[in-house]
């Protein structure tokens, strides 16, 4: 089958710059490579580093770059966004597909894959006769989803990252076909057993003692992500001096900023706590597990109603116990695991700190977490060729 694939539009593929769908659409396209099921074409952004990665190698995933970051590309985008006015997504989006779209037309497929971008199909629907299938990675289909029903229609079914987010796009009351597919999680970068990590990343590089209880947040550093709360748990621990905090994280992924009016209230609320509170800034995905490897405790303490929650899938392949709040696909994450779950809608702070001192007060009832066959990355991208095909395109 000859297959399109179109990515989100903000980070490129493959995955040189992080990102949660970036990589997991290098998973698939990994799986794609060696088993040669199909003949793939990712339309992406562009970035230098692309060109130098062995991904590009592929004699069946071939790759197409729109430069949407050059000056003239940037104002060629703010008139697009001038001309057409109230389209589904930011103006930059939109002309990050009519520039694909330019390309894509120019072939034939049999399928085009959207990648977090539902909205697409909508204009896709109107100039082509291709199925469309759209891969969700966030709550971006359901009743609250502008054009609900306009979504539901122009695509011919829906791939989940889990049960949450399948039961959101039902909510609609329309009928279509949605399937849930696991993401994945690269084993042998995430695993409590690898001994042969190479890192200069320590507990004393970090300013942390071997007998410190490490508590650790990974993910972007947001509002809705909770890390205002986590931090004041730890605030409220005032009699545990040994209980002390890493986040490992920026704003926005790799094009993270050093200040902003949350980061800077949470780095005074950290240097009022004499030390115990580190914060790195943005991380490379590649070196994520360095960290986790030097943690007690994992704490995802989100707002929002997560997708899924790889961070919590993360945490438990490296072997630590999970606290998260108890919404959205985090608890699908955490079936099987050593974990705690709190309620989003109460006290969070005092929630974190009560948790905190449940699990270090029993330590050894909360070790031996790993990673679940079913968030391998093998499993994720056999069962989303599967699924695929189970579609009958």
């Amino acid at each position: 089958m000859k297959i399109a694939v179109l990515t989100s539009g903000i980070l490129p593929v493959p995955a040189v710059q992080g990102g949660a769908a970036e990589n997991l659409i290098d998973f698939y396209l990994d799986y794609n490579d060696r088993h040669r099921l199909h003949d793939i074409t990712v339309y992406s952004v562009y970035h230098p580093d692309v060109s130098r990665h062995p991904a590009k190698h592929s004699e069946v995933n071939h790759y197409i770059y729109i430069n949407r970051c050059s000056v003239w590309a940037r104002l060629k985008a703010k008139l697009y966004g001038k001309f057409h006015p109230n389209e589904y997504y930011h103006y930059q989006l939109e002309y990050f597909f009519e520039q694909a779209y330019k390309k894509l037309k120019r072939q034939h497929y049999d399928l085009i894959i959207l990648e977090n971008r539902p909205g697409y199909a909508i204009k896709l629907r109107k100039r082509l006769d291709t199925p469309i299938i759209s891969h969700i990675h966030t709550d971006l289909v359901s009743p609250d989803s502008p054009q609900a029903e306009a979504l539901i229609k122009a695509n011919d079914g829906f791939i989940c990252v889990s049960e949450y987010i399948k039961s959101r796009i039902l909510s609609v009351g329309l009928p279509t076909k949605a399937i849930v597919v696991y993401n994945g999680l690269d084993s042998k970068k995430f695993s409590p057993v690898l001994d042969n990590r190479k890192t200069t990343i320590t507990r004393q590089s970090l300013g942390f003692n071997d007998n410190d209880f490490l508590v650790i947040y990974t993910g972007r550093i947001v509002p809705d992500k909770g890390v205002k709360e986590l931090v004041k748990g730890i605030q409220l621990l005032k009699d545990e001096p040994d209980i002390k905090l890493l986040v490992v994280g920026g704003d926005n992924y790799a094009d993270s900023v050093s200040s902003n009016p949350y980061l800077d209230e949470l780095y005074e609320m950290g240097r009022q706590m004499a030390g115990r509170t580190v914060f790195t800034g943005f991380v490379p995905y590649n070196q994520l597990p360095s960290y986790l490897s030097i943690a007690d405790v994992a704490v995802v303490p989100s707002h929002i109603n997560e997708a899924l929650g790889m961070t919590c899938i993360e945490a438990c392949a490296m072997g630590l116990p999970v606290i998260a709040t108890n919404d959205g696909g985090i608890p699908e994450t955490l079936t099987g695991q050593k974990h705690i779950l709190i309620d989003k809608d109460g006290d969070l702070p005092r929630q974190i700190a009560d948790a905190l001192l449940h699990v270090k007060a029993h330590y050894s009832d909360f070790t031996g977490n790993q990673l679940s066959p079913r968030f391998s990355q093998e499993t994720y991208a056999r069962t989303f060729f599967e699924e695929i095909a189970n579609y009958g395109i």
